[in-house]
């Protein structure tokens, strides 16, 4: 049975919903570069992989899950110095989500999960999220990979920053072309990134997606101006199991978010 809301003509959209849909999947990935290895589109690629997989899980466990169109332009200004990379800016981002989510809702779509595959949203879509409950007394939960599978991601030693061992083990495992022969190591201690650059840090910087100890909030650099390759940690240490890992583990936890929005056992 198709999942994907484009896909499907009107009255099949129609029919869905008098059947009944418990919960809509919204993938939100963006479009930028991702290291000499992986294509511009792959946390499009995680996020919408990611729900067609839970689509399908949940569909055999007797829950109707629907994949909303991929939301592939967001927040990624700070990768403009690689070409190719496309962004919007943070307040029409924040639009934008809010629009899609009223057009689902519109539809009686009532129940909707944003799964996010790229950090520079996990700001912006933190305070969407609590805005739109706030505005609208609905609540969108927000699915993140780094977050739900954060302790089988235990087993990654380096940092969790952008197209390393941990984004491009996830691609390998849900099928994304990877160029691993092109795969490179650079900026790995960040902070140590940045200071070589002669720019502003603080021992206490936090940015990667799994920090730990005392933290300070800095702004995103501009990536360019710290790692010639685009990579912030380390690509050639990427493993088709560390992904099929994190995988197993992440479809049936998104499986039961859906569950419990729509109220399921």
């Amino acid at each position: 049975m198709e999942r994907l809301l484009e896909r499907l003509t009107w009255p099949e959209v129609e029919a869905r919903i008098e059947q009944g849909v418990d919960a809509v999947l919204i993938p939100i990935g963006s479009t930028e570069q991702h290291g000499h290895h992986m294509p511009l589109d792959t946390d499009c690629f995680i996020a919408r992989t990611l729900c067609l997989r839970t689509a399908e899980a949940g569909a055999a466990e007797g829950l109707e899950l629907l994949v909303a169109p991929t939301l592939n332009v967001t927040l990624s200004w700070y990768h403009m110095q690689f070409p190719g990379t496309v962004r919007l800016s943070t307040t029409t981002f924040l639009q934008v989500f809010r629009e899609v989510c009223d057009s689902l809702v519109h539809h009686g779509f009532e129940n909707l999960v944003a799964v996010n595959g790229h950090g520079g949203n996990i700001a912006a879509l933190t305070v969407a999220v609590n805005h739109y409950f706030e505005t609208t007394g609905r609540r969108v939960f927000l699915v993140q990979w780094w977050d739900l599978a954060s302790d089988v991601l235990a087993e990654v030693e380096g940092p969790m920053i952008h197209a390393e061992e941990a984004e491009t083990s996830i691609a390998l495992a849900l099928g994304q072309q990877v160029h691993a022969d092109r795969a490179t190591r650079d900026a790995y201690d960040r902070g140590a990134a940045v200071r070589e650059a002669g720019l502003p840090w603080t021992s206490f910087g936090r940015y990667a997606m799994r920090p730990s100890g005392p933290g300070v909030v800095v702004p995103m650099d501009m990536l360019r101006d710290i790692t010639p390759s685009g990579v912030v940690g380390d690509a050639t240490r990427a493993r088709l199991e560390t992904g099929q890992n994190v995988v197993s583990a992440l479809v049936p936890r998104i499986v039961q978010v859906c569950k419990d929005l729509a109220g399921k056992e």
